[in-house]
């Protein structure tokens, strides 16, 4: 099918080796691999690279201070020693918190920034899924996209990388700024009911707007879905999927991209 060459063919040209797992579903770290390592730590997505995972997923908030840090929430109490909203600290501020385990212990790991976690994939042959955020008060921020290209640049990794959002304005100013990085919308049911929408009408909108990715939670994933995915030219990411026999589910489906907290799991099953 032409639209499935084109599609994998895309996955081709993130870089590193991907042509040689093209045919298969490839594995993305979820914020490293959270049930493993504090998420979103230099830890965890080192461990995610010794692991053979295809992708990094990860967030990016602005500190007070306009740079680019590396956290899922706008908050800081679940995740690190610090309260209040990202936005509110410094970046030296930030980085003088420590991020908590999924057993709520403190840890020695702290705060990354962007230009950290780029680096780290950058000699590798990893590529990225990199998720921007909105601040506490849910308002983009200003100049993040700007922020986030120019990071990418200097680390060579805007080719090896999907710039993903929940907000259409966010995907719209990459492709503004910058057409040829790769860009996606991500979905979840409570989403597509505020806007009394489908999963099909936003792929076929994804791809008008030259879109390459689209994102699902996976209770919107069927092997329908799947199909009319691989029609509409978009590399179809499932998340969070940490049950092994949901993940067998997916990976037999067919699905472009595994999002999973788990990735040694998911990598036992993809038989790597």
């Amino acid at each position: 099918m032409l639209v499935l060459a084109l599609s994998l063919g895309f996955v081709a040209t993130l870089g590193g080796h991907a042509g040689a797992r093209a045919a298969g579903t490839l594995l993305a770290a979820h914020r490293g691999g959270a049930q493993l390592c504090p998420e979103n730590s230099l830890l965890a997505f080192s461990n995610a690279i010794a692991l053979g995972a295809d992708f990094l997923e990860f967030d990016v908030h602005l500190s007070k201070d306009g740079e680019a840090v590396v956290i899922h929430d706008p908050t800081l109490e679940r995740t690190t020693t610090g309260v209040g909203a990202v936005s509110d600290r410094t970046l030296a501020e930030l980085k003088a918190l420590r991020l908590k385990g999924r057993d709520g212990k403190v840890t020695e790991e702290t705060i990354p920034t962007l230009d950290e976690v780029v680096g780290q994939a950058a000699p590798t042959s990893l590529r990225l899924l990199l998720e921007i955020k909105v601040d506490a008060k849910r308002r983009r921020y200003h100049g993040i996209e700007e922020k986030v290209l120019r990071i990418l640049d200097s680390h060579g990794m805007a080719s090896r990388t999907i710039v993903m959002a929940f907000e259409q304005e966010t995907v719209n100013r990459i492709r503004e700024l910058r057409p040829a990085v790769s860009v996606g919308g991500l979905y979840e049911k409570r989403d597509l009911a505020e806007v009394r929408s489908t999963v099909g009408r936003e792929l076929e909108r994804l791809r008008d707007a030259g879109a390459r990715f689209i994102g699902l939670h996976q209770g919107l994933v069927t092997s329908d879905v799947v199909r009319q995915a691989e029609q509409a030219g978009l590399l179809l990411g499932v998340w969070t999927v940490n049950d092994a026999a949901v993940m067998k589910r997916f990976i037999e489906m067919g699905v472009g991209i595994l999002i999973t907290d788990r990735p040694a799991v998911a990598k036992g099953l993809l038989g790597r």
